[in-house]
């Protein structure tokens, strides 16, 4: 099935550091933007239009004009994210050389998701001069919150430079790393800032008891243990994963906690 772009022809993107207004408020409106760079990119590596327009998921026509540029955004606006552009970018070249098709709406809405926690850090970052803190845990988590986009910046910027693919990806983790931590510092400085940090929803006693027992298996399933490779950044990488699964488990154990705690301040507070 083709889809279409929701964004219009026209239309720019704030981006890192930038100090004009975006028209972009989710990660949909930002998809034709990471099409158009995609498309430009994989025009330049001599794949036909027709095989872009598969493996992006749009018409022919739509490729066209993400090569004249008359549709996906403003071009410099484009070259300011090309760093987080540029890895699913290298990775479809990869796919379609390999004839394993095009690419997944997940990865576009990754990537979305990434330029506008990017820009929505930028934003806050650059306002600090302006705006009195409420109190130091704000100018704590600000500063927080420019290292994370920096350490982004800097690992995404290294990773371009690096020729051996596993380390390309341990750099490219890291760096996806830093933009989930800015995005929950500064998640967390809008709920500080609305006065809503006593706010919270729980998904449930059966669903995190679920999610416990998938995170079991797969703590069991230890894949440094025993998986065996010679390179060493991919023995890296398998650690990785073993020591984010753990960190799951971990996590989702206290969360459940959190639930049975609440469920039982309830009951306590009903009988009252």
């Amino acid at each position: 099935m083709v889809t279409k772009d929701l964004a219009p022809q026209s239309s720019t993107i704030l981006v890192p550091g930038a100090r004009h207004s975006s028209d972009f408020k989710s990660e949909e409106r930002l998809i034709p933007v990471i099409r158009a760079r995609l498309a430009e990119r994989l025009v330049k590596e001599g794949f036909r239009p027709k095989l872009v327009a598969e493996a992006l998921n749009v018409t022919q026509a739509a490729v066209t004009q993400y090569i004249k540029r008359k549709r996906g955004g403003n071009p410099a606006a484009l070259a300011s994210i090309d760093r987080l552009i540029d890895p699913l970018a290298e990775k479809l070249v990869k796919r379609l050389r390999s004839g394993l098709g095009g690419i997944e709406m997940t990865e576009l809405m990754e990537t979305a998701r990434q330029v506008m926690v990017m820009n929505r850090g930028r934003t806050i970052v650059n306002e600090l001069p302006n705006r009195p803190e409420r109190d130091e845990a704000l100018k704590i988590l600000r500063e927080r919150l420019r290292l994370e986009l920096t350490a982004a910046e800097k690992y995404l910027e290294l990773s371009n430079k690096t020729a051996d693919d596993y380390s390309k990806m341990l750099l490219r983790m890291i760096a996806a790393d830093s933009i989930r931590h800015g995005d929950v510092v500064s998640q967390v400085i809008s709920w500080l800032e609305a006065g809503r940090e006593s706010d919270f929803e729980m998904p449930g006693k059966a669903i995190l008891e679920t999610l416990v027992a998938l995170e079991d298996s797969a703590h069991e399933a230890s894949l440094s243990k025993t998986i065996h490779v010679g390179h060493p950044i991919a023995r890296l990488l398998f650690q990785w994963i073993d020591a984010d699964e753990e960190k799951h488990e971990k996590i989702v154990s206290k969360m459940l906690k959190l639930e049975a705690d609440r469920v039982r301040k309830g009951s306590h507070e009903t009988s009252d």
